[in-house]
């Protein structure tokens, strides 16, 4: 197991030997019109966790609510926010924590015999061990306690992540863990114990003291239960956090929502208090959320807004409406939506209030068409004509809606749509629920001639919808429900890459859609499936779980389907244009080329070659890029690139690519005799990677021969013609130009007799040899 590339780690070695930061139509199959079409390919559902462009209508405007221990946040704009709310997350950017700090409330912490410490005490605690343990249930503020102890040390923060790969049922070691100067570093255990190496509590304190040599620091939050089947305690602090008072949170939370209110008095009411007495940080925190909904919701905002000046207190008619509407909210509405499915039968209602919910603030005639679509697909019988059915008006005063000044439809209720689709999920059987998410699936596509088009946004709306309904249900199984007939179109692709990456990124749901992208993955599924597996591990996942990305990306390669292999070539790409990705890309192509996967391992002969051709669009001689990139290796790195070429050149037909790699290497060199030494060593340890090393002496032999030397006749012009399209050409051995003058022509023949001779000069029984230094040339 490695250790992530973003982060300086512990200098432990991986499968390598060294440390891994390194100190591309034959196979598709025919479209399904149908989603029932496949069932086969859906994944098992998973279980949740603990632990979250193109023109595609991501844009349409959204209410993004999330809430962790003492703080939520609700966000306006569309998917994209998304994004910023989990970077912000992993990155722990200055704005982020800020905001998580803005309304702390001291929760106390207790040493393990019971003594009581502030946040000051705990702090100076942690700076004598160079780190502490943080133990309490999740939901109870254990995350932002340890980011206010980390952000008292004044220290850069960084996040930790772990590179274990549980779907690989890989483990959490102390050896993942980095080791820097001036750091102060979060990290998160998983909650389930099975997931952590045994013995990682009695290695913590090694690696705190460390820490404290270099003046950094760690706070890592656990579940007591957990903490506990980890084994022996550690020395040094391990502090029980304690649980804030819940209606001081709601105090600081709507102080800050609402700031041109007093709003002091709401915890102080009887219905509220009620609510508080026992609450979690969390629950006081969506109190807080759901009181600022109630205010800026319906005829309440309307009356604020007209006399802005005018107090709500508790005496007055809008601080009772406050109290009455924010316990109901509380209760998810649950009371006036059992009655109103109670009262209303009619099937067209019941449709349009569940439409209404999903895309509360479209317009009225598209909720309407969703609704007839939903009671169409809910029907047990053929409907009779639409004429005989209810209007807009009439099913919107049905549901207590409204149509606001642009003819969208809209709730009365704060937090009323997610109450409503929670109510209608619970109260019905499971098979309601999986024809619900088909229907959300489909919302988008117009039935126009003979191919549905797409309305940009419907499927902008429904997939905040899904994104926002699985993270707060941690439900993962709802993005199984809609990616067989998202992933089916481009357009929608995109969107379902997007909320797919958002989601296995975010700290409600990232375990388990990571998981279910490694099931996906490793079983061969319909090709729309597997290119979205691609698109997602070559977007934004990769930029935090890399290793990840690319154990999926190769499981993918190993099926061999034409449009999965290049959707696979297409991630591979993606990531090598980010540098701090690069060393990882080109570890594991390396293995994949050595492995004994003949699907993935030309793959990765495919990938090598395309990733280092030179940019055509970029005027002027440039080396290749996979060949400087190994020149910046680690011997370990360069090691496996040998390996994996030597165990290339044992087959009979070598992975598509290589020779023409090679030959372009062998241009590089000439150049440059810098690099010969790096060529050098990566071809000895091409020879000595197994058995038969004469065999792969006599192959890189005539590869050295077929690669032209002599110079071009005078009247010759070179023979390199820059490719005309624009993705990467795998060129053959023709393709590639010869000497252009006599020196140069010198320079490979030289450069050719000190190969051959090193080659012959390698010793099959050594593991490593050390090579002569680069003959001048």
């Amino acid at each position: 197991m490695t250790a992530g590339t973003a982060q300086d780690t512990v200098p432990a070695a991986d499968a390598t030997g060294g440390t891994a930061d390194g100190s591309l139509t034959g196979d598709r199959q025919p479209e399904l019109d149908d989603l029932d079409d496949l069932d086969e390919y859906l994944p098992v559902e998973l279980a949740p966790t603990d632990a979250d462009p193109t023109d595609d209508g991501s844009d349409a405007p959204v209410s993004v609510r999330y809430n962790s221990g003492q703080v939520a946040g609700v966000v306006y704009g569309g998917l994209h926010q998304y994004v910023q709310r989990v970077r912000d997350y992993h990155e722990l950017s200055v704005d982020y924590v800020r905001d998580r700090l803005d309304s702390f409330v001291e929760p106390g912490f207790h040493t393990i015999s019971g003594e009581r410490l502030d946040s000051g005490a705990a702090l100076a605690a942690m700076r004598r061990y160079g780190g502490a343990v943080l133990l309490a249930s999740p939901g109870t503020g254990r995350y932002t306690a340890a980011l206010k102890l980390l952000h008292g040390t004044g220290q850069p923060l960084r996040e930790i992540r772990p590179t274990f790969d549980p779907a690989r049922r890989e483990q959490l070691t102390i050896a993942e863990l980095p080791v820097a100067a001036e750091q102060a570093y979060l990290l998160e255990l998983p909650e389930q114990a099975h997931h952590i190496q045994y013995g990682f509590a009695r290695d913590l304190g090694a690696y705190c003291h460390s820490l404290a040599r270099r003046d950094s620091i760690i706070a890592v939050t656990a579940a007591e239960s957990t903490w506990t089947q980890l084994g022996s305690a550690r020395d040094g602090p391990v502090l029980r956090v304690g649980v804030p008072d819940a209606g001081q949170i709601l105090r600081q939370r709507l102080r800050r929502l609402r700031p041109d209110l007093e709003l002091g008095w709401l915890g102080c009411e009887p219905q509220v208090a009620e609510l508080l007495a026992g609450a979690a940080p969390a629950e006081a925190v969506r109190l807080a959320q759901l009181a600022a909904d109630v205010l800026a919701t319906g005829a309440l905002a309307t009356g604020i807004a007209a006399e802005p000046t005018a107090p709500v207190t508790p005496d007055s008619p809008g601080g009772k409406e406050v109290v009455a509407a924010l316990v109901s909210a509380y209760h998810n509405w649950e009371a006036e939506l059992g009655a109103w499915f109670h009262q209303h039968n009619e099937p067209r209602q019941r449709a349009f209030l569940i439409a209404t919910a999903a895309l509360e603030g479209a317009p009225a005639p598209a909720v309407l068409g969703a609704a007839e679509s939903l009671d169409s697909r809910l029907a047990d019988a053929e409907g009779n004509n639409a004429i005989q059915y209810a209007g807009v008006r009439e099913l919107v005063a049905a549901v207590d809606a409204c149509l606001d000044g642009v003819h969208t439809v809209r709730f009365r209720r704060a937090g009323y749509a997610e109450a409503v689709l929670d109510f209608a999920i619970s109260d019905r059987a499971d098979a309601f629920s999986r024809e619900l998410w088909r229907w959300v699936a489909n919302l988008p596509l117009r039935a126009t001639g003979t191919r549905p088009s797409m309305d940009r946004d419907l499927a902008g709306r429904a997939a905040e919808l899904v994104l926002r309904t699985a993270l707060r249900r941690r439900t993962p199984e709802i993005f199984a429900q809609v990616a067989p007939v998202w992933s089916q179109r481009v357009e929608l692709r995109a969107t379902l890459v997007h909320i797919l990456g958002i989601a296995a990124l975010s700290p409600e749901l990232g375990a388990a859609v990571r998981q279910q992208l490694y099931r996906w993955a490793q079983v061969r599924h319909h090709p729309p499936i597997m290119i979205t597996v691609a698109e997602v591990c070559g977007g934004q996942f990769a930029d935090f779980y890399v290793e990840q990305a690319l154990v999926r990306l190769g499981h993918l390669a190993r099926h061999g389907v034409a449009d999965t292999v290049t959707a696979v070539l297409d991630a591979l790409g993606s990531l090598w244009r980010r540098p701090p990705l690069r060393q990882a890309v080109l570890l594991r192509l390396a293995r994949w080329l050595g492995g004994d996967h003949p699907h993935r391992a030309a793959l990765a002969g495919q990938a090598l070659d395309a990733l280092g051709c030179p940019d055509p669009t970029v005027p002027g001689e440039h080396p290749d890029q996979v060949f400087q990139e190994i020149t910046l290796a680690t011997p370990a790195v360069q090691d496996e690139i040998g390996v994996a070429i030597g165990r290339v050149l044992d087959q009979r037909e070598p992975a598509a690519g290589i020779t023409a790699l090679l030959h372009r290497w062998f241009d590089d060199a000439a150049a440059d005799g810098e690099l010969i030494t790096t060529l050098t060593h990566v071809l000895g340890r091409s020879v000595t990677a197994g058995p038969a090393a004469a065999r792969r002496v006599a192959r890189l032999r005539a590869l050295l021969y077929a690669w032209p030397t002599d110079p071009p006749p005078a009247d010759q012009p070179p023979t390199d013609q820059p490719p005309t399209d624009q993705q990467p050409v795998i060129r053959r051995d023709g393709d590639y130009p010869g000497p252009t003058s006599a020196v140069d022509a010198s320079r490979r023949a030289a450069l050719r007799r000190h190969l051959i001779h090193q080659l012959h000069r390698a010793d099959p029984m050594a593991t490593r040899r050390a090579i002569r230094p680069a003959l001048e040339l």
